[in-house]
């Protein structure tokens, strides 16, 4: 008897000793993936927009509460939406996410042009998350490494680091939408030929619980800029500018807007980022501006002025 419950016990205690060692072993692999983990820290959260949760999200919360927008009929697809400063473009960029509330979405493509990295064609992340204020967004790297094994979508994966413009639309979509998948990507120099085959990629992508954001401000105007086709009646010319690119957005007119920005010169920093959604959008989406104003009209100083606008496009309802 006295033999049999030391084996027991032996047994037991080998037992006891592999559920610990496995219990250790889990431990540590977790701890190792969550170290390897990349995070892609927000670079001007506390200066671009509040640093601190709470600020932050009350913030945009005011913006939504403040903003009068039509609600467009159908479900929405795409949005071009502002990046600068959220004091300035913050009440265009919310008329337009606050459009979301109550749609299903479960992913967010989000195209952004570069303002620090000079490459041909679109960069990927590399990152496993965005993360600002409001926490932590898991990036699609699944479909971010599908696209880069792409020529076309081979740009520099660090070119996302510094980029604000992908950033900047981010604490609204966490607001408005709470927690989604993020493919984020920065636009470089394209062909027309890279229009369309970019175009023909992404749609590939825009599903019934998918849209797809392009970050843009609209001109840039004054000596700052390099940019003054005029100097008399700033402001009534400069919406007379906008709004003849905006007209040609609506219309869904990729070569009009090219064209347009070719003529006049118009400084539109997201015009890449535009001309792939312009060339993906289905026949029957339905564009609509939704808001519109300058930093001028803010400030009362059209010296030096950044024009912002929120358009959506829409598909009607099944």
């Amino acid at each position: 008897m006295k033999s049999y419950l030391n084996l027991v016990s032996k047994q037991f205690k080998r037992v006891f000793s592999s559920i610990i060692l496995c219990f250790i072993f889990s431990i540590i692999c977790s701890a190792t993936a969550m170290s390897t983990e990349k995070v892609r820290k927000s670079p001007i959260a506390g200066s671009w927009y509040p640093g601190e949760r709470k600020q932050l999200q009350r913030q945009i919360e005011d913006y939504f509460a403040k903003t009068q927008s039509a609600v467009p009929v159908g479900r929405i697809i795409a949005l071009i939406s502002p990046h600068a400063g959220i004091e300035y473009s913050g009440l265009a960029a919310a008329s337009g996410y606050k459009l979301l509330k109550g749609q299903k979405i479960k992913r967010v493509i989000v195209l952004g042009p570069s303002h620090y990295s000079g490459f041909r064609g679109l960069a990927t992340s590399a990152e496993d998350y965005y993360e600002t204020p409001l926490g932590r967004i898991k990036v699609d790297r699944t479909i971010s490494d599908a696209l880069f094994s792409k020529p076309l979508f081979q740009g520099p994966r660090n070119a996302q680091l510094q980029e604000h413009s992908l950033e900047m639309q981010l604490p609204f979509l966490q607001v408005v939408i709470g927690d989604f998948l993020l493919v984020p990507l920065v636009v470089g120099e394209l062909s027309v030929n890279d229009y369309t085959g970019a175009a023909r990629v992404l749609s590939s992508y825009l599903d019934n619980e998918t849209i797809i954001v392009a970050s843009s401000d609209f001109t840039h105007y004054g000596y700052r800029f390099g940019y003054l086709p005029f100097t008399e009646n700033p402001r009534e010319n400069l919406k007379k500018l906008d709004y003849g690119a905006i007209n040609k957005i609506i219309a869904k007119d990729f070569e009009g807007f090219n064209s347009y920005v070719n003529e006049t010169g118009a400084t539109i920093c997201g015009m890449r980022p535009i001309g792939i959604i312009l060339k993906l959008l289905p026949a029957q989406a339905q564009g609509s501006l939704i808001s519109y104003y300058t930093s001028g009209d803010l400030t009362g100083d059209f010296s030096s002025s950044v024009s912002y606008a929120s358009i959506v496009f829409t598909l009607p309802a099944p």
